[in-house]
């Protein structure tokens, strides 16, 4: 039996004073920015904004988003504790807010919360690095 194709996965990196909110996985105990897998037939900005709501409680619409990036590849492969692994294609959006806001974790996510651009923690997976990375290149970080 073949392998299966790859997921779409939608996310969006929210900056606001230099901040940047982040979600601790269930999962694995890692930070990561807002997201999850998108729906058949869903719009995947509006995939993207559906699991920022459900992870952080924090509503955008996808007018207020825009596209950082998409990506793929080894850096971008999930095992899941029971020891499924998935192949994701994430397409990933920036918001920008002027303040940031309270959040609380919801859904798959067991914490939320704004770090300091400077301070970010150091258990962040390598896709979640390639994330913030294209964030900052592409001066998204007012």
């Amino acid at each position: 039996m073949p392998a299966p194709g790859p997921r779409v996965g939608a996310g969006i990196a929210v900056v606001a004073s230099d901040h940047v909110l982040l979600i601790c996985r269930r999962d694995n105990g890692r930070w990561d920015v807002p997201g999850g897998a998108v729906v058949a037939g869903e719009p995947v900005e509006e995939g993207a904004c559906r699991e920022l709501r459900e992870e952080t409680g924090l509503n955008l619409r996808a007018q207020d988003v825009r596209l950082l990036g998409v990506f793929s590849g080894p850096q971008h492969r999930h095992t899941y504790p029971e020891g499924n692994t998935v192949d994701w294609v994430t397409v990933v959006y920036a918001a920008q807010l002027p303040a940031p806001v309270p959040v609380q974790a919801g859904d798959d996510a067991a914490g939320a919360r704004w770090w300091p651009l400077e301070a970010l923690p150091a258990d962040l997976s390598a896709a979640t690095r390639s994330y913030l990375r294209a964030l900052l290149a592409q001066g998204a970080v007012s």
